[in-house]
């Protein structure tokens, strides 16, 4: 969730931060279960699927603008990630330690490694390797001047990516890729090399493209082209799960379109007027995302059958409330576990 500061901050990105981590509380409460499996359904498998993609995008927006302008700023936004996961994984690693038993530690700790640098300390903490993965493969891109190979690249992952998941049947007739999609860990390679490096990249095409498109195209032409991103988007979900295609549909080619389209509402409406909500918008979002899973276990552990639009609305409400308060503090360890 992590990005390097700029002189002005666009509210409106800083505002949406909050509404892509409220949907990927709904991606792991799943709070319309009681309303049927269509709904679940489309909550947390569809309309949801914007709010990982948008925060690599938005990280690659402001990290490669600054690799541009030749600033160091590798080990301090390194640093600043690396400190923010280590202090959250050792709570998560902590609540784990509680289940696996003390006669395991062994295992514990072994396993607690491989998924600290590797899968995520915890299920939702995948974002974390995948992120620095990224900003490494993009730095390191930047530093041999193959930058202008980057778009290119992802582009390519990407497609490989959806031929693994929304394309799974037509992928699957690829030898090469064939043997790809049965590897036992292709979701840690999915999540990293083909979701996470692409969306952070589109940030950095977003940076190329946004003053020649912006310059030529009004707020009402973009809000038409947002409303046909998405027509496209859920035809494309419908076309793959109607033919049966998709293993899943974590990613598809058209909501790599929507975060692009949506990234350049949201600069063309940066909203300055709202700068105090906006600073507020980026910490309560950035704890939301990070101790959703806390919160979800104390309420379970308080009255385990909690009913799944009841957990959702909780879960939200006491992530937002503390959030809020800790938006008050100014010091460097608030500023760490909210960065």
């Amino acid at each position: 969730m992590s990005e390097v500061k700029t002189k002005a901050r666009n509210s409106s990105i800083d505002i949406f931060r909050y509404v892509c981590a409220v949907f990927i509380v709904i991606i792991h409460t799943h709070p319309l279960t009681d309303f049927g499996a269509n709904a679940d359904y489309a909550s947390s498998q569809i309309l949801t699927r914007i709010g990982v993609p948008f925060f690599f995008a938005v990280a690659g927006y402001f990290y490669t603008q600054k690799l541009e302008k030749g600033q160091i700023v590798f080990i301090p936004y390194i640093k600043k990630l690396f400190a923010t996961y280590f202090i959250w994984s050792c709570l998560y690693f902590f609540t784990e330690f509680i289940s696996w038993g003390h006669n395991q530690i062994k295992g514990f700790i072994l396993s607690s490694a491989i998924n600290f640098f590797i899968k995520g300390s915890y299920y939702h903490f995948w974002f974390f390797p995948a992120l620095i993965i990224c900003v490494c493969i993009t730095t390191v891109f930047f530093k041999i001047k193959w930058h202008k190979a980057l778009i290119p690249l992802s582009i390519v992952l990407y497609i490989i990516g959806c031929l693994g998941c929304s394309y799974y049947e037509l992928g699957t007739k690829i030898p090469v890729l064939s043997t790809l999609y049965s590897f036992s860990d292709f979701t840690v390679i999915r999540r990293i090399f083909f979701m996470g490096f692409p969306f952070f990249v589109s940030g950095y095409f977003v940076s190329k493209i946004k003053d020649k498109i912006l310059e030529k195209t009004s707020n009402f032409k973009l809000f038409m082209l947002l409303i046909f991103s998405i027509v496209i988007w859920l035809a494309e979900i419908y076309t793959v799960i109607k033919l049966s295609w998709q293993t899943n549909i974590i990613i598809t080619f058209g909501l790599y379109f929507l975060v692009i389209v949506v990234m350049l509402l949201l600069l063309n409406n940066p909203l300055p007027q709202f700068c105090r909500l906006s600073e507020k918008s980026r910490i309560i979002a950035n704890f939301t995302y990070y101790a959703h899973p806390l919160f979800m276990l104390i309420i379970k552990s308080v009255y385990s059958d909690t009913p799944k639009i009841l957990l959702f609305l909780l879960t939200l409400f006491l992530t937002f409330v503390c959030g809020l308060i800790l938006s008050k503090f100014n010091n460097k360890f608030i500023k760490l576990i909210t960065g």
